[in-house]
């Protein structure tokens, strides 16, 4: 069980974008938490590389075994952390299936992207925590800052 799931688009971004997830990920670990990182954790549980990531062709079992890793392992966490800069079906489903267990969930996005409603209104609820930022620099830093102050048990 991992203490912190983190969550982001991987299907429809670069493999360059994954990086934030693992620094976010980095800084967790540094804050003494564990973490669950679905491009590294989950297809580490389900024997696949990376690559299996962006083939459409990937077979129907596979997927399967992933959506369940993928939601076992936010079922388990206590908190989730979402890069939502980029849009992601994914990811969604993700934060609303972490919001119906009722965990504590961080949205962070960069300060000029087109965030969705659907993050957007729950954050301005306080069912979400938002952090808008400037660069991944500021990102790491306002995580970092709410992290410290935030109880995950």
């Amino acid at each position: 069980m991992s203490d912190v799931f983190v969550a982001g688009s991987l299907r429809h971004a670069p493999r360059e974008w994954w990086k934030i997830y693992e620094n976010i990920a980095k800084l967790v670990k540094e804050l003494g938490y564990t973490v669950h990182v679905p491009h590294i954790d989950t297809l580490n549980e389900i024997n696949r590389g990376e690559e299996d990531l962006h083939n459409p062709d990937l077979d129907i079992e596979i997927r399967t075994k992933a959506y369940q890793a993928n939601f076992e392992a936010i079922r388990k966490a206590k908190l989730m952390i979402a890069e939502v800069t980029r849009p992601s079906t994914g990811t969604g489903v993700e934060i609303q299936f972490a919001m119906q267990l009722k965990k504590k969930i961080i949205c962070l996005a960069n300060k000029d992207a087109d965030v969705t409603s659907m993050i957007l209104g729950p954050a301005n609820l306080g069912m979400i925590e938002m952090i808008r930022y400037n660069d991944e620099e500021d990102a790491l830093a306002k995580l970092r800052e709410l992290l410290s102050n935030l109880s995950i048990s």
